[in-house]
């Protein structure tokens, strides 16, 4: 432990972490306890002596403060549990709970200031394990090499790693989208939550180490560790047909496409896949897969893709038929153009075009007949007129 600062009867010992702002004095410094639970705190006026207001926050948040990711305004008037106003006399420490409320300005530093506390950190090669770095930084890490030919060739084309790159994020956000369909977008919460960012490259294959864009919590998780620890579920079963469509089955049917994609650009590029994740709460994952176990692999969710059917209830307007080749055209209220083709059952029904309708469709995931990329193919089985009561 470092020197101490002080000794107060409601928290213990708080020994000094980091200073940000020394005028005569610390007047910005964080600070450990004996058990590492880190208390933030700055300095404000006193007619009896010296005063602080003092924050208990997770490692991630002051992770945050450090990396000018959270105003140090922020940290006072939004924390995460208590708020202590610590004061010293020449005779005795104390600490009371305050309302963040009640802070006037002259107790706050301005808004928009930061730490910009020089932590030096830059984009190279990672010299501690993922387990190491996430711990250290309060984020979850994911540590993927990219193995081309199946070698430990340090070199890959730009657009094979954009592609591989975006795959991995696309699957996330879809493991993450829990009560998501095959269509619409990804919501702006889950996005922002799930983003993963690029730290460091390194040779050895091509490696990538990604890390959450969110700083841990009290309970040592960010917004993307569960999904992460799917993830990981999820490439741990791959070779098993049972299991995996077991976790599947927990899954929106989203996932099953984007893992698919993401296997599939691997193969396209005859580039193996090695993967070694780990979070702040110490769980850590490490695969590897040769493209001949990510063939496998395409094989057992082609299956699974295959038996993929959800029906879905949309609200818009018909605005095409075709009879003879028994097609329809619909414009969702989101503005969303479908085109499909119309079950048996409906067949002799008389349609009505421009029409303000509720239709029933049938989903599944097929592949387009002249560029063989992934497409949703839609069957019209329901529809009923929308009646404007006006």
């Amino acid at each position: 432990m470092s020197e101490l600062f002080a000794e107060i009867p409601q928290i213990g010992k708080l020994f000094y972490h980091h200073i940000y702002l020394f005028y005569d004095g610390p007047q910005i410094f964080s600070c450990l306890t004996p058990a590492f639970q880190p208390y933030f705190l700055v300095a404000i006026p006193s007619e009896q002596g010296e005063a602080w207001l003092c924050a208990p926050m997770s490692p991630g948040k002051l992770a945050g403060l450090e990396k000018n990711t959270v105003e140090i305004r922020c940290a006072l008037t939004q924390p995460e549990s208590i708020l202590w106003r610590i004061e010293a006399t020449e005779t005795e420490w104390s600490a009371t709970l305050v309302e963040p409320s009640s802070l006037t300005e002259e107790m706050l530093p301005e808004k928009g200031e930061y730490l910009d506390f020089p932590d030096n950190t830059e984009l190279v090669a990672p010299s501690e394990s993922p387990l190491v770095q996430a711990k250290q930084e309060m984020r979850d890490i994911i540590e993927i090499s990219f193995e081309k030919d199946n070698t430990h060739m340090s070199e890959i084309s730009c657009i094979a790693l954009g592609e591989l790159l975006n795959n991995t994020q696309q699957l996330i956000y879809a493991i993450a989208y829990k009560d998501g369909g095959l269509r619409g977008p990804i919501p702006k919460k889950i996005r922002e939550d799930c983003t993963l960012c690029v730290s460091s490259m390194f040779a050895a294959s091509v490696g990538v180490r990604l890390k959450s864009d969110e700083y841990c919590d009290l309970q040592f998780e960010t917004p993307l560790t569960n999904t992460l620890h799917d993830f990981n579920q999820l490439f741990d079963v791959a070779n098993d047909k049972t299991q995996l469509k077991s976790f599947l089955l927990t899954q929106s049917p989203r996932v099953a496409t984007k893992y698919r994609a993401l296997i599939r650009s691997l193969l396209a590029h005859n580039t193996g896949l090695r993967i070694n994740n780990a979070s702040p709460d110490e769980s850590i994952f490490a695969r590897h897969f040769t493209t001949k176990e990510l063939a496998e692999n395409l094989g057992l969710i082609d299956s699974e893709i295959e038996e993929l059917v959800e029906h879905s209830t949309l609200y818009g307007t018909l605005v095409g038929v075709n009879v003879e080749r028994n097609t329809f055209e619909f414009i969702s209220v989101d503005k969303e153009k479908i085109k499909g083709s119309i079950a048996a059952s409906l067949c002799d029904n008389t349609f009505s075009v421009p029409q303000s309708v509720e239709i029933q469709v049938e989903i599944r995931v097929g592949v387009d007949s002249v560029t063989r990329d992934e497409k949703l193919i839609y069957q019209l089985i329901g529809m009923s007129p929308i009646i404007n009561e006006n």
